[in-house]
């Protein structure tokens, strides 16, 4: 059986199900009561301490002892009034009202007794996974009232996240627990009856899934000769890049790429300028990996390590993880885990991971160390030809890309048990693929999937259908691989290895 595994003592186990193959307002802020959106009068908020979500760490009262402990949420019960949690010190679980769970030790009732491991938790994040860098919509606690907001930075530790509300410039730091990606969120989740809105903010469903600086892929789609394209321009281009390549765009429009043939990692503005070769804390030996980090930084991941840099690629620190064997791709959940491909090759200690075998370890960047992993072992269902070689999160959803196989594994959550399915076969028709070997998710979780051999790209919605293939101009793609979105600009970043370049498109444009 596959098992996602806490890393802790002793070891908390989950088993994953085996996968399934897929085929305008006036210039006045306006109150809005929850069941009836239109105007009325003035409103007071009241925000509970916390509120739960899947993996939100916090603490909680075991019903057995009444003793507070450490835990994390594993479920939300129909109806939000309970919750499923594990004692992480402990393993054990139990159901609880949402009542019993607090953000920090400072809100335990005086006299309460509390377990010899609590430590003050971080406080509860968001539901919906809102990173650095997204928009949502905030609560500025001078006027009480709901704005349109970017998140600049998040403290968790102070429970609060520094916000610029775009609609006026101001910045200044809000409650976790006072942000939403969207207004429906607000309505949902926050248990009040009346709110205060600026008119800026989009409240009407049919609106508000895009945001200024949302990508939504299939809404750039025309029809152009009976056939569903997404016209792709190019911007400018990189060129002499040899062999693998890594692509990572931070939150500012740099574009980070690491050459594992030259042993290098290089900065580039919008305009396709070098602004920079980034050094380390040592040689880069073969760097394959590159991820934007929710702090705004990067990682890199080359045969001897991790290292982490700042937004200006300063060098920062580099991981010590003892648990690794031969590694590919990274990405980021919602906590702010390093997450990444480990498989135990001819050569490799196998201090975790089996041998023969694929995991995939969630790294905690502060601790230093694997705090999970998945076991890949009843997913992949041909591990002699399996070949996992990128890796990407989309909020609550994990894509493996599986070049072997030529098909991409999502895993998630579902009634409190990790699910797995797996799309995509080999060949040449609409969602067949040859090589296959990046995807990448619009904020609807729309993909575009890089299908190498084929030399081409291909549009897949978020219930897995074929939309369309990406038609790019000048230029035909030659090996397209590695990929990453600049969401703010709505360009696609790709690496056509047949041509050995890196090229920015521009989504959208017309011929």
């Amino acid at each position: 059986t596959s098992l996602a595994t806490e890393i802790t003592e002793p070891a908390v186990t989950q088993s994953v199900t085996a996968p399934a193959q897929l085929p305008p307002v006036t210039d006045q802020p306006t109150t809005i009561m929850s069941d009836q959106p239109q105007p009325t009068t003035s409103s007071v908020l009241v925000q509970p301490d916390c509120l739960a979500a899947p993996g939100q760490e916090c603490l909680a009262r075991w019903s057995a002892d009444h003793v507070w402990y450490n835990a994390r949420v594993d479920q939300v019960l129909p109806g939000g009034e309970q919750v499923i949690v594990t004692f992480i010190d402990y393993g054990n679980t139990d159901q609880l009202p949402v009542e019993e769970l607090l953000c920090s030790q400072e809100l335990i009732p005086e006299g309460e007794k509390t377990d010899i491991h609590l430590k003050q938790s971080g406080p509860c994040q968001d539901g919906e996974g809102l990173c650095e860098g997204d928009q949502c919509v905030a609560l500025w606690a001078e006027d009480n009232i709901w704005y349109n907001a970017r998140i600049l930075k998040i403290d968790q530790k102070a429970g609060k996240a520094e916000v610029e509300f775009t609609d006026y410039g101001n910045i200044d730091k809000v409650a976790l627990g006072n942000m939403y990606r969207t207004w429906s969120g607000v309505l949902n989740r926050s248990g009040v009856e009346e709110f205060t809105v600026d008119p800026h903010v989009q409240t009407s469903p049919e609106g508000e899934s895009m945001s200024p600086e949302s990508m939504s892929l299939l809404s750039l789609i025309t029809d152009q000769q009976g056939k569903k394209m997404l016209t792709a321009v190019a911007v400018n281009t990189i060129p002499d890049m040899e062999g693998r390549v890594g692509l990572a765009v931070l939150l500012n429009g740099t574009l980070i790429t690491v050459e594992e043939k030259e042993n290098i990692v290089k900065m580039w503005n919008r305009e396709g300028d070098c602004c920079g070769v980034v050094v380390g804390g040592r040689k880069f030996r073969q760097p394959g990996g590159v991820v934007r980090l929710s702090c705004g930084g990067f990682a890199v991941m080359d045969k001897e390590g991790i290292m982490v840099f700042n937004v200006e690629g300063e060098f920062n620190k580099e991981l010590v993880v003892d648990k690794l064997d031969t590694t590919f791709g990274m990405a980021v959940d919602c906590l702010g885990r390093l997450l990444t491909i480990n498989r135990c090759l001819e050569g490799d200690e196998g201090k975790l991971t089996m041998k023969g075998h694929t995991d995939i370890l969630y790294i905690d960047v502060e601790k230093e160390r694997v705090v999970k992993r998945v076991e890949m072992i009843d997913i992949i269902t041909e591990r002699g030809s399996s070949d996992c070689r990128a890796i990407t999160m989309h909020r609550d959803k994990l894509y493996v890309v599986d070049t072997g196989l030529d098909c991409i594994y999502t895993l998630f959550q579902e009634d409190g048990e990790d699910q797995a399915e797996v799309f995509g076969t080999p060949g040449r028709q609409e969602t067949q693929f040859a090589g296959v070997s990046a995807v990448v998710v619009d904020d609807e979780g729309s993909m575009v999937i890089s299908d190498t051999r084929n030399n081409r790209l291909q549009l897949i919605s978020s219930e897995w259908d074929f939309e369309g293939f990406v038609k790019v101009l000048p230029r035909p793609l030659s090996r397209p691989s590695a990929m990453c979105l600049d969401r703010e600009v709505r360009q696609l970043v790709v690496y056509n290895q047949g041509h050995h370049e890196v090229v920015r498109y521009s989504l959208g444009t017309k011929d």
